[in-house]
């Protein structure tokens, strides 16, 4: 029998990768650690780590008795959640992981439409590539994972998707507001503002651009799409995003959100995602159903 103290200890181990850091974290010495994995490795009968000069790390068998672990020991926290009268309250932490973009005004305004039904609860948020957003739902680091589809999540269960497509913010003043749909040759006229090569939406505008023999060189490129947004606000630039990025803006009717005539702009898709087979906690369940109706809104 595989015991609750033992698989969290060995969670702890895979996650930090050394008994020392896991013995910092949990505050446990490392002896005890150690004793309550090598019990472990007789429960199962094989060896969980790979004893390395640098750290440890996960055999094969570790890495199925890890997925295990995490998504046992979430399950127990849902149980004793439910028995307690704040998670009715709507009172559990809900950890949440997503790409820069919803950072800026899209999740503030979901969460706070939520606190707003549920002032008991807490909110821990952080931001990352779509990978990292992947790898932290499929660790049980974040409860939900908001993130532009990486076309591979086996690890994951999508419990809401939808098309985004990559379209034009503008202010809602400016001149190519007026039109219902644009193309690659408007752009040019303006000033834009793009995020770096190597993110998504800068590889599917930079191949439009190339397959149309467009040249567009952006007066400012950014790895941070707020500061691309304020850009775009202040100077009459025209810059890349989904129309989910205005929802929950101070002064959202200030800019707008114009599709381009562009396929390959259309393909992208946004997924909302939790570890698979977890059972989700009331709180976390909220959460969700409000993102959802937020992006349904936008």
């Amino acid at each position: 029998m595989l015991h609750g103290i033992a698989l969290r200890y060995f969670v702890e181990v895979a996650r930090t990768g050394s008994l020392a850091a896991a013995s910092e974290s949990l505050h446990v010495a490392v002896s005890a650690i150690s004793r309550q994995i090598s019990k472990l490795e007789q429960d199962v009968g094989a060896p969980l780590f790979e004893r390395l000069p640098r750290g440890m790390v996960l055999t094969e068998p570790g890495e199925l008795l890890a997925e295990h672990a995490r998504r046992t020991l979430l399950d127990a926290d849902v149980v004793l959640g439910e028995i307690s009268a704040s998670e009715a309250r709507g009172g559990k932490l809900v950890r949440i992981g997503c790409t820069e973009g919803f950072t800026r005004s899209f999740l503030p305004a979901a969460l706070a439409r939520h606190y707003a039904a549920f002032p008991n609860a807490g909110y821990a948020l952080r931001s990352g590539t779509p990978a990292q957003v992947e790898h932290w739902v499929a660790l049980g680091e974040v409860d939900l994972g908001i993130a532009f589809s990486s076309g591979n999540t086996p690890a994951l269960n999508v419990d809401y998707s939808i098309e985004m497509p990559v379209g034009a913010l503008l202010a809602s003043a400016h001149p190519l507001a007026a039109q219902a749909l644009l193309t690659l040759a408007d752009l040019q006229a303006y000033p834009v503002a793009l995020l770096e090569r190597g993110t998504t939406v800068r590889q599917l505008f930079d191949l439009c651009c190339s397959t149309r023999g467009v040249r567009i060189e952006p007066v400012l490129s950014s790895n941070n799409s707020s500061a691309l947004h304020a850009f775009a606000a202040l100077t009459g630039a025209v810059t890349l995003g989904s129309a989910v990025a205005l929802k929950g803006m101070p002064n959202e009717s200030a800019m707008t959100w114009r599709p381009i005539d562009e396929p390959i702009l259309n393909q992208r898709v946004l997924q909302v995602t939790t570890m698979r087979e977890r059972r989700l906690p009331a709180a976390v369940k909220g959460v969700l159903g409000t993102i959802v109706a937020m992006i349904g809104d936008a």
